[in-house]
């Protein structure tokens, strides 16, 4: 593992992140290259490589752990912090802490009403687990992803729905709330798939040898590899980005998010 190094935009560019400078980057981002979040907002997540972020609009994701390959549209909001219902106020300044929200702290009106530093879980650490965008999953423009919720692989939710429970592997939901409508594929070639698990190996030797549009024979020409054990796992580039008040820490990590 290489000791952590200030950098610029520049730097995430040539370690395989699209960022725009990182200026939407907030806490830490890990990430497997090739990246494209663009210039959209990040907090506390991690891409899997070839994830790719929609440049138009801009999306919000916090706490959400997105796998290989995932694609995500415009104008979404995944997995946002919930405010307590239960609290005397359900605003900021019952519940939270420094870390959480520093800039609003910047102010001496807020920091004497709010929480200080203290030892112990915040109501920021209570609230339910992160946000998981399967590997291959497409959320379409303008949707919004309850935080907690798992998109599996391979599933599709179409634009502008509202996600609030789990999305089975390789379903196609819509709506608000969002409803599964179909599988992309029969019963038997998301099995095929779930087994096959594309995304952990590296394809790119094989691009010519196979047409992606013909399913039935790509699957069956990489189950072949699998089975003969010539398909190499894909082993990206690893980092994790990391915001500081001077700008951003990088390091490069020794294992991908994804290795097994």
């Amino acid at each position: 593992m290489d000791m952590p190094n200030e950098f610029g935009g520049r730097a995430l560019f040539e370690r395989g992140l699209v960022a725009e400078e990182g200026q939407g980057i907030a806490g830490r981002l890990l990430f497997e290259r090739p990246a494209w979040p663009q210039g959209h907002r990040l907090k506390d997540c991690s891409l899997g490589a070839f994830t790719f972020f929609n440049a138009a609009g801009i999306t919000s994701a916090y706490r959400t752990h997105f796998g290989r390959y995932s694609q995500i549209g415009e104008s979404s909001i995944i997995g946002p912090p919930e405010h307590p219902q239960n609290y005397f106020s359900s605003h900021p300044f019952a519940f939270t802490r420094p870390q959480y929200m520093p800039t609003m702290y910047q102010f001496e009106d807020f920091a004497r009403l709010a929480p200080e530093k203290q030892p112990g879980l915040s109501y920021v650490d209570t609230v339910p687990s992160d946000t998981v965008i399967g590997h291959e999953a497409y959320i379409g423009a303008g949707s919004f992803v309850k935080r907690g919720v798992t998109i599996g692989d391979g599933a599709t939710v179409g634009a502008c729905s509202v996600v609030t429970r789990d999305i089975p592997p390789y379903a196609i939901a819509v709506g608000s709330p969002a409803r599964v409508v179909r599988l992309r594929f029969d019963d038997r070639l998301v099995e095929r798939f779930l087994k096959l698990q594309w995304w952990r190996y590296d394809l790119a030797p094989y691009k010519k040898q196979v047409d992606f549009t013909k399913v039935e024979a790509t699957l069956e020409f990489f189950e072949q590899h699998v089975a003969e054990g010539n398909l190499p796992l894909l082993h990206p580039d690893t980092y994790s980005v990391t915001r500081q008040p001077s700008g951003l820490m990088v390091e490069k990590l020794s294992e991908p998010l994804f290795s097994t």
